[in-house]
């Protein structure tokens, strides 16, 4: 018994410098943990931003806001020289109906194939 006790005292001394340093490599990692970013958290402002912009009455004002920007920045480039004005005015209004046109067109023929797909995987 006096054996198992010597053996017990002096693996626990050596267990313990051992536990010492084991113990300093898992303080050293519990640091490196808690030193990592915390988590994004949404404030009140973008929770409130992000539900209106999935809301119906968002495209509308964006839109307004677009149009309000473009004339104002129209505006600024013709520095009261309304010629310039409507000038700038007009090439913008004629991209922005070439560009519905192809946005519709190109959702126009994306709808009118997906029917079709679906029938085929649905025949099959």
């Amino acid at each position: 018994m006096a054996n198992t006790g010597k053996r017990t005292s002096g693996s626990s001394s050596r267990g313990s410098k051992k536990s010492s340093s084991k113990s300093s490599s898992r303080s050293n990692s519990s640091r490196r943990t808690t030193k990592s970013a915390p988590a994004a958290q949404e404030s009140g402002f973008a929770k409130v931003i992000r539900k209106f912009a999935a809301s119906k009455a968002a495209m509308p004002l964006i839109f307004i806001a677009a149009v309000i920007l473009l004339v104002g920045i129209d505006l600024l480039i013709s520095w009261d020289n309304f010629g310039t004005f409507f000038k700038i005015l007009g090439v913008e209004t004629l991209i922005a109906v070439v560009v519905w046109v192809i946005m519709t067109l190109v959702f126009s023929r994306r709808s009118t194939k997906e029917p079709d797909s679906e029938t085929a995987e649905d025949e099959v």
